[in-house]
């Protein structure tokens, strides 16, 4: 094993002291922390589509609550060629701080290409 301290060819900046790793420690969550809305919104997708048995389309809004959170997820009910017939559903699904699905409602059922009207 060589000596990289002696080593011209390496910048000083590249030097790793004796014993220490190359890459930072990844520090993990206590599950007990706050979660961050990318994995709010990931949940909620995920667990929705677990319960109703629909795909998540999209997600169009999200808000913190005092009680948790709550997301505004699109699913897709029912699959059609073409696929602006597709006929859609939007659901606001409420998390608690945890970010376990608490309950969800949906609030919309439309077709793809009638997006926007109500």
């Amino acid at each position: 094993m060589t000596n990289t301290s002696s080593n011209p060819l390496i910048p000083e900046l590249d030097r790793q002291p004796p014993g220490k790793s190359e890459r930072p420690a990844i520090r993990h969550r206590n599950p007990q922390t706050l979660l961050t809305s990318v994995v709010v919104i990931a949940r909620a997708r995920d667990e929705l589509a677990m319960l109703t048995g629909y795909k998540a389309d999209s997600v169009s809004g999200f808000e913190r609550t005092d009680e948790g959170w709550r997301v505004t997820v699109t699913a897709i009910e029912l699959k059609r060629i073409p696929p602006s017939t597709d006929i859609l559903a939007t659901y606001e699904v409420a998390l608690n701080d945890t970010g376990d699905i608490v309950s969800y409602e949906r609030t919309n059922r439309y077709l793809r290409n009638q997006a926007g009207s109500n």
